[in-house]
């Protein structure tokens, strides 16, 4: 009668679950910081252009000229 003897591989199943489980994480992250962190009043974009909510025109102003002094001085 022939013996056989049986060998433990060294595999481990739990590396899997491991991988897939940091995987998780980190795509939970990635779209934590692309989504969250906004706050900011949302805009449609359909509306843009459309209101006068946009950043103020910038008003040209003349540079103030120095004043000559008076006769008496």
């Amino acid at each position: 009668m022939d013996e056989f003897s049986h060998t433990k591989t060294n595999t481990s199943s739990g590396s899997g679950i491991g991988f897939l489980v940091a995987a998780v994480i980190v795509v939970l992250v990635l779209l934590y910081a692309l989504f969250a962190g906004g706050g900011g009043t949302p805009v449609d974009p359909a509306t843009v252009g459309t209101t006068d909510q946009g950043a103020p025109a910038l008003e040209e102003t003349a540079p103030t000229q120095p004043v000559a002094p008076a006769v008496g001085e």
